[in-house]
């Protein structure tokens, strides 16, 4: 979809509104190539052209959303908005006013643009298939244009568009071994694609190695920056939001209601200074940057509107709830990098387990902070920094005041800016940027 049309059809709603109505249209869409591998062969593509938009209904301290689609027919998405706006006049007249409800002030309008070199389609098969018939892959490849908008009836018009893609495989041998690879990015390079998947490639013949089996314990672990990502991500739910912080969930709430700190090797921020996703959210109002931990102190917490009116705090303009029903959370979080270079983590490492990822991460205590989940793909044994073997797949069960604090002996200098891969709701263009970290007495269960 082009900006004119988005705001050709917001403009035309816009005058249908009553004079004591306000209105917000937010648009989430995407028009993106799928290919779906397995077996290192073509199963399934698709183009798909998807525009979500969630629309929000103001009358004084009153509020009512709904959620329907658009198309470039600017006659018919009109008409499918007005007979949305329609269908929310009459609930919206019965339910009470809301004291923590009110309309975005206007702002000045962001277009933001973010071009890449994103291959052909033709380009891209010959490009994957070229590789990857070398090794038994499964994966699934996306690309295109990502789209963000909000339009407020007040006269703000966001515009986001971004360029980008994804390959996230996994490379599985005949003893089912799996080492699994994200390779994103926004321009293409089929020379550090094969780069990336010869690398996948050594390692998983690492793995036909017998696996080790480690007993339960405390051990020394270098986390890749992908695994270290989950554990950022985790932050999310019941974290970083203040109202988590006000109804005494917050797995944070240490930070701020005693002396406990996290490391001084720990930094984390909400960061939008490299446009990855857009800096603005679903009611229009622009964020900027926050220093959320800074040197293992809290410094400050996700602040959405209605948070603000609840406790009369200032706004930093965070989410509202989403459809998971998480809000106040990171769009674009950045883990402040170390001074381990990536060619020293074996030899900073010495004796203990390298892990790449980590999955099926819950919160065992969420207000001791403790974590729980398992290893998964290419983890390994490591003796006087050097890849011995495989390891079985343990669960672990340790809280992240050890990991990120007493125990976090190194931060890598090398970062990762890992893409939101899940696409439920759609492609989503966030990301969370981390390094590798070093931590000792990290604590394996099972």
């Amino acid at each position: 979809m082009k900006k004119d049309i988005f705001q050709t059809i917001c403009s035309q709603v816009f005058d249908s509104l009553k004079e004591n109505e306000q209105l917000t249209v937010y648009l989430e869409g995407e028009n993106s190539q799928y290919f779906r591998f397995n077996d290192s062969k073509l199963r399934q593509s698709g183009i798909i052209e998807d525009y979500a938009v969630t629309i929000s209904l103001f009358s004084g301290k009153k509020s009512l959303q709904s959620s329907t689609t658009l198309s470039s027919d600017i006659k018919s998405s009109v008409s499918n908005l007005t007979n949305e706006i329609n269908a929310l006049r009459d609930p919206l007249s019965l339910i009470p006013e809301n004291d923590f409800t009110c309309f975005p002030d206007p702002l000045e309008s962001l277009d933001i643009v973010k071009s890449g070199q994103l291959p052909k389609r033709e380009e891209i098969l010959e490009a994957l298939m070229d590789t990857i018939s070398s090794d038994n892959l499964t994966g699934v490849w996306t690309s295109g244009k990502i789209f963000r908008a909000c339009n407020t009836s007040e006269g703000t018009n966001h515009w986001f568009e971004k360029d980008s893609f994804i390959f996230d495989f996994s490379l599985i041998d005949t003893q089912e071994n799996m080492v699994k690879v994200l390779f994103p990015g926004s321009n293409w390079d089929k020379n550090k694609f094969v780069a990336a998947f010869h690398e996948a490639s050594e390692k998983l013949k690492l793995m036909n190695k017998p696996k080790m089996e480690l007993k339960p314990g405390k051990y020394r672990v270098w986390f890749e920056p992908n695994a270290v990502a989950d554990f950022v991500d985790m932050f999310n739910w019941n974290g970083v939001s203040e109202s988590s912080f006000r109804n005494g969930s917050s797995c944070l709430l240490k930070l701020r209601n005693s002396d406990t700190r996290l490391s001084n090797l720990f930094s984390l921020n909400e960061s939008f200074s490299s446009l990855s996703t857009a800096p603005f959210n679903s009611r229009g109002e622009v964020s900027e940057d926050v220093a959320i931990i800074q040197n293992g102190i809290l410094s400050n917490t996700l602040v959405n509107a209605k948070t603000a009116l609840e406790y009369k705090i200032s706004s930093n303009f965070a989410e509202e709830p989403n459809s998971w029903g998480m809000g106040e959370y990171m769009r674009s979080p950045h883990m402040e990098a170390g001074d381990i270079d990536n060619e020293e983590r074996l030899e900073k490492l010495g004796t203990g387990i390298f892990i790449s990822n980590i999955h099926y991460l819950n919160w065992s205590d969420t207000l001791g902070g403790r974590i729980t989940g398992l290893t998964r793909y290419a983890c390994y044994w490591v003796e006087d920094g050097k890849l011995v073997a495989p390891i079985k797949t343990m669960r672990f069960d340790d809280s992240f005041y050890n990991f990120f604090g007493s125990n976090l002996e190194g931060v890598g200098k090398e970062v990762l800016a890992r893409p939101v891969i899940e696409t439920y709701d759609g492609r989503n263009p966030g990301e969370t940027t981390c390094p590798g970290i070093l931590v000792k007495d990290f604590e394996l269960t099972l």
